[in-house]
C-alpha cells in the first residue's frame, strides 16, 4: 500500500476503537451505578484533562518523536479499557476517564504531523488538502462501523454471561473489542508507519525546553494571521458541534416515535458518520477546486441551517435528515482547515500546531456550554439552537471578511517584496 492508504487505513481502524464504546458510554455509566451527576463527572474529567495535556503533549510529540508518542498514547488507550473493564468503584470509573484523557491528548495530531511530514519528504507538496480530505473520510467510515458495531454487540451478550463475567454490565463488551482494536493499532502501527520518525523534524528542539517551544509557537502564530484565523474557524466547528451532541439525544426523544428509535442509537450514530464520508465522497472533486476562504462559510452557514431545522420539525426522519446535514458540514469542514494550517506550519511545529487546533475545536464546546445551558434554563432548547445558529451564521460572515482582508494583504506584501525598487 501506498503512503496515503497506509495512513487512511490506520486512521479508521484507530478511530473505529473510539466509536465502538462512544456508541454506549452513557449506557455502561448507567449500567455502572452512576449518577447524573456521577456522570457529567466521568465525561468532565476526560474532556478537562485533555485540553490540559492537549498542547503540551503536541511539544512532546515534535520533540521525542511523532510515533514514540502515538504508541504511548496506545497505552494510555488500553490503561483506560482496563480499568473500566475492571473498575470496582465509581471513583475508578472516572480515574479511567481522566486516563482516557491523557490518552486522547498524547494521540492528538501525532499521526497526521507524521504522515504530513513524511508526504513532503517523499516530495508530495500538492493535493494535501485532497490527500487529507480522502483520509477524513476513511476516518468517518471507521467512527461509523465502530458505532454500529458498538450499539449492537452489548444486545447480542447472553444474560448468564453479563452476569457472570462481566458483573451484570453487557457493555462491557464493547470495551473488551475497543480494547482489541486498541492493542491491534498498536501492533499495525510499526508495519503501517516503517519508515520511522523523520529525525529533520526533531532536530530544531533539541536543545529546547517545553516552555521554550510554546513561546516560540505563539510568536509564530501571532505573525501570521491567517494562523489565527484557522484557529478561531476551528473554534466555531467545535461551538456548533457541541450544541448539537449535548441535546440532540432529547429532543429526539420527544418527538412523536422518536424515543422507540433511540433503541437503535447506535446505528443512528454510524449513519451520521457513514453519510457524512458519502456526501464526502461525493462532493470530494467539486470541494477540492474550491479555496478554503470560499467553503468554510458554506459549511458553517449548512450547519446554522441545519440547526435551525433540527429546532423546528417534529418528524423524527426529518430530524435525522437535518441532523445527517449537519454532521456532514461540520466534520467535512476538518480537513480543509487541516490542509491549510499545513500550508502554513513547518514539521518542527506540526504537531503542536495540530493539537493546537484540537485545542480550539474544544474551546468551542466549551463555549457553547456556558451559553447553552443559561439559554436552555431560560428558554428551551430550540431556541438555544436558533440562538446558536445566527451566532454561528454572524460569525461565519465576519471570519470570511476578515479572511479575506488577510489574504489580500499578504498578496500586497507579496507584491511589494517582488517589486523591484
Amino acid at each position: 500500500m501506498n503512503l496515503d492508504t497506509r495512513y487512511a487505513f490506520h486512521l479508521a481502524l484507530d478511530i473505529s476503537a473510539a466509536g465502538v464504546f462512544m456508541a454506549v458510554s452513557g449506557l455502561y455509566c448507567l449500567a455502572e451505578g452512576m449518577t447524573l451527576q456521577q456522570l457529567g463527572w466521568f465525561f468532565a474529567a476526560f474532556f478537562i484533562v485533555m485540553v490540559v495535556l492537549e498542547v503540551p503533549s503536541g511539544f512532546l510529540a515534535d520533540r521525542f518523536g511523532h510515533l514514540a508518542v502515538y504508541r504511548l498514547a496506545k497505552g494510555f488507550d488500553m490503561l483506560n479499557v482496563v480499568l473500566l473493564v475492571l473498575a470496582p468503584s465509581i471513583t475508578t470509573v472516572i480515574l479511567a476517564s481522566a486516563i482516557g484523557g491523557i490518552g486522547r491528548a498524547l494521540g492528538s495530531g501525532c499521526l497526521e504531523a507524521w504522515y504530513v511530514n513524511q508526504r513532503y519528504k517523499e516530495g508530495c507538496h500538492t493535493n494535501i488538502k485532497a490527500a487529507l480530505s480522502r483520509a477524513n473520510l476513511w476516518l468517518l467510515s471507521g467512527l461509523g462501523i465502530g458505532a454500529a458495531i458498538g450499539g449492537l454487540l452489548p444486545a447480542q451478550v447472553p444474560y448468564t454471561f453479563s452476569q457472570t463475567y462481566l458483573n451484570g454490565n453487557p457493555y462491557k463488551v464493547a470495551l473488551i473489542l475497543g480494547m482489541t482494536i486498541h492493542l491491534a493499532a498498536l501492533g499495525i502501527s510499526f508495519l503501517t508507519f516503517h519508515e520511522g520518525e523523520n529525525a529533520r523534524s526533531r532536530q530544531d528542539h533539541n536543545h529546547e525546553s517545553l516552555l521554550s517551544m510554546g513561546s516560540n509557537l505563539l510568536t509564530y502564530f501571532m505573525a501570521n494571521p491567517v494562523l489565527i484565523l484557522l484557529l478561531a474557524w476551528q473554534m466555531l466547528m467545535g461551538y456548533a458541534l457541541a450544541n448539537h451532541s449535548v441535546y440532540w439525544q432529547p429532543v429526539f426523544a420527544m418527538l412523536e416515535g422518536g424515543n422507540s428509535m433511540l433503541e437503535w442509537v447506535g446505528f443512528i450514530v454510524a449513519s451520521n458518520y457513514l453519510l457524512a464520508a458519502l456526501l464526502g465522497r461525493l462532493l470530494d472533486a467539486t470541494a477540492a477546486s474550491f479555496s478554503a476562504v470560499a467553503i468554510l462559510p458554506v459549511y458553517a452557514v449548512c450547519a446554522a441551517m441545519a440547526l435551525i431545522a433540527m429546532s423546528l420539525v417534529s418528524n423524527p426522519w426529518g430530524f435525522l435528515l437535518a441532523n445527517w446535514v449537519f454532521i456532514s458540514a461540520v466534520f467535512l469542514s476538518r480537513p480543509v482547515i487541516a490542509a491549510e494550517l499545513h500550508r502554513h506550519v513547518g514539521s518542527s511545529h506540526r504537531s503542536a500546531s495540530v493539537s493546537l487546533l484540537s485545542l480550539s475545536l474544544n474551546l468551542g464546546g466549551v463555549m457553547a456550554g456556558g451559553l447553552l445551558s443559561w439559554l436552555t434554563q431560560t428558554f428551551s432548547v430550540p431556541v438555544a439552537w436558533q440562538v446558536s445558529a445566527l451566532i454561528m451564521t454572524l460569525s461565519a460572515c465576519a471570519l470570511s471578511i476578515w479572511q479575506a482582508m488577510a489574504v489580500r494583504d499578504r498578496q500586497a506584501l507579496g507584491n511589494e517584496t517582488d517589486s523591484p525598487n
